[in-house]
C-alpha cells in the first residue's frame, strides 16, 4: 500500500528524530564542561548560533564571544582565520580548536597551544597528519531552526517559485548569466541588483532566507570547477537542501558522496534546462529525493551533527591526554 506523501514526511520526521537522539545519547558530556565560543564576527551566524545551541543542548556551557581568553580546564573554539593563532597561543584552555572555511594552511611553527585544527578539506586534514600538526575533519553544519520543512513545504499550492538560483553575484557564474534571461527563474544571494526577479539580496535573515527556499521547487547552486565550495558541501547546498526544495548542483565529489542521487549533479549547461523540466513533471519522483535529502542533511550536514562530531572529538580527548 502506498502512503500518502505528507505520512511519509512523517514518519521520515520520526525516524531521523529517533536516529539522532538515539546518536546523542552516548556522547552527551558526563561532567559539564565550559566551552569559549568565538565567532568569525562579532554576531554570530546562523551556522555558529546554531551550533552553540546544540553544545548546550549536549550539556557544556558555552561562553559566547566572552572578552576575556579560555580559562585553565576549559575548551576554547574559535571560528578565526589563521591569522589569529597569536591570540589564541594567550588561552590557557586545556584544547584549543579552530575552525575556518579558508583554503590555506596554518603554519605549524607558529602553534604554542593545545591547538587542534579542524578543517572541512581532506587534503588539507591530510596535509596536518603529514605536518605532525593535530587536526581532524569537520563541517560546520546547517542551523535547521532557520533552514527546515514540513509537510506543507511539499504540497504544490505551497510552492510559488519553480526555479531559484542560489548563490552570491560576485562569483562568476556561467549558469546565473544564462538564466537571466529566463522569465520564470528567482535569484536568492548577495549583491544581485534589486529587481522583481531578486528574492533576497543582502546577507544575513537566515530564517527568512529558509522560508523562501521552501518555497522553491528546485533550487540551482553554481560552483566553478575547483574553486573551494567545489571541494565541500557549501552552505547554499546545506541550506537548500534542508529547506525542502530539490537541489541541483554542479559537479562537486562530496555531493555524490554524500547524497547519492538525492541531489542531482548537472554534468554541463546543456543538460540543466532538461533535468529541471524532467524533474518539474515528476513531482513524486522530486518529493522522494526532497525528502531523502533533507533526512540526510538533519543526520550528517546539522548544527547538531556538527556538536556531536565536537563532543565525540573531546570525549576522545580526555580518555587518552589526561
Amino acid at each position: 500500500m502506498k502512503l500518502p506523501i505528507a505520512q511519509k514526511f512523517s514518519l521520515c520526521l520520526l525516524a531521523v528524530a529517533t536516529a539522532v537522539t538515539l546518536c546523542v545519547l552516548p556522547f552527551l558530556a558526563t561532567d559539564k564542561e565550559t566551552i569559549y565560543l568565538y565567532t568569525r564576527d562579532a554576531q554570530p551566524d546562523s551556522r555558529e548560533q546554531g551550533f552553540a545551541s546544540e553544545l548546550k543542548r549536549l550539556g557544556y556551557e558555552v561562553k559566547l564571544n566572552a572578552s576575556n581568553k579560555p580559562s585553565a580546564k576549559s575548551i576554547g573554539f574559535w571560528f578565526k582565520t589563521p591569522e589569529y593563532i597569536k591570540e589564541i597561543n594567550q588561552s590557557q584552555a586545556k584544547y584549543n580548536f579552530i575552525y575556518n572555511e579558508e583554503y590555506y594552511p596554518i603554519n605549524g611553527q607558529e602553534l604554542q597551544t593545545k591547538l587542534i585544527v579542524l578543517t572541512p578539506y581532506q587534503d588539507l586534514y591530510e596535509h596536518y597528519v603529514r605536518s605532525n600538526i593535530k587536526s581532524a575533519k569537520f563541517i560546520l553544519g546547517v542551523n535547521m531552526a532557520d533552514f527546515y520543512m514540513d509537510a506543507k513545504s511539499l504540497q504544490s499550492d505551497y510552492k510559488e517559485y519553480s526555479l531559484v538560483y542560489y548563490g552570491d553575484n560576485n562569483k562568476p557564474s556561467p549558469l546565473a548569466v544564462k538564466l537571466q534571461s529566463e522569465a520564470n527563474v528567482k535569484f536568492l544571494g548577495r549583491f544581485w541588483e534589486k529587481n522583481d526577479k531578486v528574492l533576497q539580496n543582502k546577507e544575513g535573515g537566515a530564517s527568512e532566507r529558509g522560508r523562501l527556499l521552501s518555497k522553491a521547487k528546485i533550487v540551482s547552486v553554481y560552483n566553478a570547477p575547483n574553486s573551494l565550495d567545489s571541494k565541500i558541501i557549501s552552505k547554499e547546498i546545506m541550506e537548500a537542501a534542508a529547506s525542502g526544495c530539490l537541489v541541483m548542483s554542479s559537479p562537486n565529489g562530496m555531493v555524490k558522496e554524500i547524497y547519492g542521487d538525492n541531489i542531482i549533479v548537472y554534468e554541463n549547461l546543456e543538460d540543466f534546462p532538461k533535468l529541471v523540466t524532467y524533474y518539474l513533471n515528476q513531482p513524486e519522483i522530486r518529493i522522494n529525493k526532497i525528502i531523502n535529502a533533507q533526512k540526510i542533511t538533519a543526520e550528517k550536514l546539522s548544527a547538531t551533527a556538527s556538536a556531536q562530531r565536537l563532543n565525540e572529538i573531546i570525549q576522545w580527548l580526555n580518555q587518552n591526554y589526561n
